[in-house]
């Protein structure tokens, strides 16, 4: 097996145009809302069966989705007008990312502890 010959031209591509990685970092989070799309038909339907809290995994995995999101949507722009080459800025982009979830998977249980202590706070300001 062997790789596909796209991926050169796709990093071809950033390279000319970062403007394109820009694009893709601060949409890419609405491109995942699309797949919650059937997820709510199968619920409707009565196939899925979503859990009450999202337990560890689903917690790391959300957290690294929006604050990768957040930093990544940010930093890219920043080395966007700072002039920065695209495929460098591609190796931040998964550095960032590789950082990111090195950081939530060693501290996952407590961001989850002081998350759940915090939005128990809130709701019980709420009531």
């Amino acid at each position: 097996m062997e790789l596909s010959s796209e991926i050169v031209q796709v990093l071809q591509e950033i390279n000319r145009e970062p403007g394109v990685l820009v694009a893709y970092a601060a949409f890419h989070p609405f491109a995942f809302l699309l797949l919650l799309i059937p997820l709510w038909l199968f619920k409707k339907i009565g196939i899925y069966k979503p859990k009450e809290n999202l337990g560890l995994f689903g917690f790391c995995v959300t957290v690294i989705f929006f604050v990768g999101w957040l930093f990544g949507f940010v930093s890219q722009i920043l080395l966007m007008f700072m002039g920065i080459s695209g495929l460098k800025m591609l190796m931040i982009y998964i550095a960032m990312y590789l950082c990111i979830t090195v950081f939530v998977l060693v501290n996952a249980i407590s961001l989850q502890k002081k998350f759940l202590k915090e939005t128990k706070i809130l709701k019980s300001k709420k009531a």
